[in-house]
């Protein structure tokens, strides 16, 4: 019970951090890629892009991986599939496909450095294909990738379970599947579908959350000073390793940066779980409005991007650039994560009425 409302509540707070990966203003790598002045503009702007932003996925996917099993368990393989197919391929075939057409496509046509590595206009087959489905490339919308991976994870789900009920292994795997993440390896043995990944840190996760199963962990802290000093220790270590990313040159010290990026990412699961136990244990205003959001979550996640791209023409339009660290820049991001949080919920809303509607149309008419 404790899980399940604690997955509920974090659901939306994750997606809202990994939005923070899209927003356009915020130029991260130039500061990472180069040695730069270490002020608080640029640790915070790394801060956010760098650590928080990354915090979303490895849960989501360990959250996935734990729920799977039971899942699996109940419905079997295939209708695992198919399930998910409805729930993952679907979505991220429509929404990539609405992108293109209403984003990629016409930007494109203007202006050829758009997404250079997706051959969209002028119309090319094999380019629109790896757009909207993930094909070796990060889809026309971004962030959509996350589904195509997460599928891969349960074609893959009888296999990861067989390792998983193998005691001896289990640490082995996950030592292997670390390295892997660590070093930005793709794929488990072959770079062929369904064995690679666009990032490998979910199948990572995914299996983690496997274990932690069969284990029979709950994913929840019951120690309140455990989960306070975790929540406080993953901003830390995120903060501390933001000061190196500034300080240092990423492709001077890559193999540094990469051993940083996992240990944030391993804080960061251990930090947000932290945070949904402590959410949970008091149900505060905050733990009852997540609550209230979890079921636009999943929407906000899909159509961010969307909200994102044409808030920022609009307000391109009408007035100048925002300075992210004065005032415009913080009504800018106010503005557009309330924006694409309440085009989530009126999209959300607008569709289970529709659903609603004909369904009840159906229902009336004569057999």
């Amino acid at each position: 019970m404790n899980t399940s409302a604690a997955i509920r509540v974090v659901r939306p707070l994750l997606i809202i951090l990994m939005s923070l990966a899209h927003i356009g203003i915020l130029d991260q790598m130039s500061r990472i890629n180069a040695a730069a002045t270490l002020d608080f503009d640029n640790w915070m702007i790394v801060f956010l892009k760098a650590c928080l932003a990354k915090s979303g996925v490895p849960l989501l996917s360990l959250i996935s991986g734990y729920l799977a099993v039971v899942t699996l368990e109940k419905y079997g393989y295939f209708k695992v599939l198919l399930r998910k197919a409805r729930r993952l391929v679907w979505p991220l075939f429509w929404f990539n496909l609405l992108f293109i057409l209403l984003v990629t496509y016409p930007m494109q046509a203007t202006d050829p450095s758009v997404r250079p590595d997706l051959e969209i206009y002028p119309f090319n087959a094999m380019g629109w294909f790896q757009a909207t489905f993930a094909y070796y490339r990060i889809p026309a919308n971004e962030p959509l990738y996350f589904l195509k991976d997460l599928y891969t994870c349960f074609l893959l789900l009888p296999l990861l379970v067989l390792v998983a009920r193998v005691k001896f292994l289990n640490i082995v795997v996950i030592a292997w599947m670390a390295y892997k993440c660590i070093y930005l390896q793709s794929a488990f043995f072959f770079h062929v579908f369904p064995l690679w990944f666009l990032r490998f840190d979910i199948v990572f996760a995914f299996y983690t959350g496997i274990l932690l199963y069969y284990w029979k962990k709950e994913l929840f802290i019951d120690n309140r000073n455990l989960s306070i000093g975790l929540a406080v220790m993953f901003p830390v270590i995120g903060g501390l390793a933001s000061v190196m990313y500034v300080v240092l040159a990423k492709p001077e010290h890559l193999e540094l940066f990469l051993w940083a990026d996992f240990i944030v990412k391993f804080f960061s699961v251990l930090g947000c779980i932290a945070i949904m136990s402590i959410l949970v244990r008091n149900f505060s205003r905050l733990t009852r409005l997540l609550d209230w959001l979890s079921p636009y979550s999943y929407t906000l996640f899909l159509t961010h991007l969307f909200s994102f791209t044409f808030f920022n023409r609009a307000y391109m339009d009408l007035f100048s650039a925002p300075n992210f660290f004065g005032l415009s820049g913080v009504v800018y991001l106010l503005a557009m994560l309330t924006t694409a949080i309440v085009v989530s919920i009126a999209l959300r809303t607008a569709w289970s009425r529709l659903v609603r509607v004909v369904s009840a149309h159906a229902r009336s008419e004569p057999g």
